[in-house]
């Protein structure tokens, strides 16, 4: 940050001191990982071996200096990573260790590190800045994007992330607000149509036994008729029949990505009502043999008398 932020019982003088002590501490540490580093390729590059061979010299070395083979590999890593012209003592000894990796790291630290949050634009050299530089999440996140990245970080089990969604659903304003997204309202039309799938899978399961056995007759026959031989009329109604259930399937599945409104809900509700008049009436004309349609009906339909409005 370019203000120093000295918290409440130090004076500015005080605390700058204990900064300026600090950050020698700071950089003393580095200086040391590095000259371990450069004492380790030094002690690897005199005698030249085998993998194995390496491994072997490093762990009896990390025995008998207190350390662990892993940590003498980075030490090493880091060091060849970043050769002594290319070092800046003032920047912390891990954060070159996490640019390692980073093939224009020569460039990318002899800047400053852009940071939104300072007021010049400009920050410091820090781990999560170095984590940026390399386009990985951030120890610490700042940014929405940054806190949605580590959450789906931390819930990469399948049964993690389906409680976390579960206790998430119990905010409406979250599911309302989520279901504004076109791609949210169609992964929701998707899981259900895969729900349904599985539970009729598991049904055709079920009654599998039943199934096998032996049939003498269909206990629910369907209608059946030779089409040559019926009247036109009815074909037509048949028609109808068959054309509106297929577009309505059709219509039903997409309407679930769409965004309705109040009014959307009330012009669907009153067509669907025509529908079903229409409906009863035709029900009735073919029970009956009377197509005759009362007031109330015609009033329903509007001006078209028997087309819907």
């Amino acid at each position: 940050m370019s203000k120093l932020e000295v918290p409440q019982g130090y004076t500015r003088e005080q605390w700058w001191e204990y900064v300026k002590q600090g950050r020698r501490i700071m950089r003393a540490k580095s200086a040391s990982n590095f000259e371990l580093g450069d004492l380790l390729n030094e002690l690897i590059d005199a005698n030249p071996r085998g993998h194995g061979e390496v491994t072997a010299t490093l762990t009896l070395y990390a025995a008998q200096i207190r350390s662990t083979l892993k940590s003498l590999r980075t030490y090493r890593y880091v060091a060849k990573a970043w050769p002594i012209e290319m070092r800046r003592d003032d920047v912390p000894w891990s954060v070159h260790r996490d640019l390692a990796a980073v093939p224009n790291r020569f460039d990318l630290i002899r800047e400053e590190p852009s940071d939104d949050l300072d007021p010049g634009g400009r920050g410091q050299w820090s781990n999560d800045a170095a984590l940026r530089a390399r386009d990985s999440l951030p120890t610490t996140p700042r940014t929405p994007e940054e806190r949605i990245g580590q959450a789906k970080r931390l819930l990469r089990a399948t049964d993690e992330a389906v409680e976390a969604v579960k206790q998430l659903a119990e905010r409406t304003e979250v599911i309302d607000k989520a279901m504004e997204s076109p791609t949210f309202r169609r992964a929701v039309r998707d899981a259900h149509y895969h729900l349904g799938e599985r539970l009729e899978a598991e049904n055709r399961r079920q009654d599998a036994p039943a199934a096998l056995a032996p049939r003498s007759q269909d206990p629910h026959p369907g209608p059946t008729m030779e089409f040559q031989q019926t009247p036109t009329a009815v074909l037509r109604i048949l028609g109808q029949c068959t054309s509106f259930c297929v577009g309505m399937q059709n219509a039903v599945v997409a309407v679930q990505e769409e965004l309705l409104t109040t009014e959307h809900h009330e012009a669907v509700l009153d067509s669907l009502k025509k529908v079903r008049a229409v409906c009863d009436w035709c029900e009735h004309a073919v029970t009956t043999g009377q197509a005759g349609m009362d007031e109330a009906l015609a009033r329903l339909l509007g001006d078209e008398g028997s087309g819907l409005s």
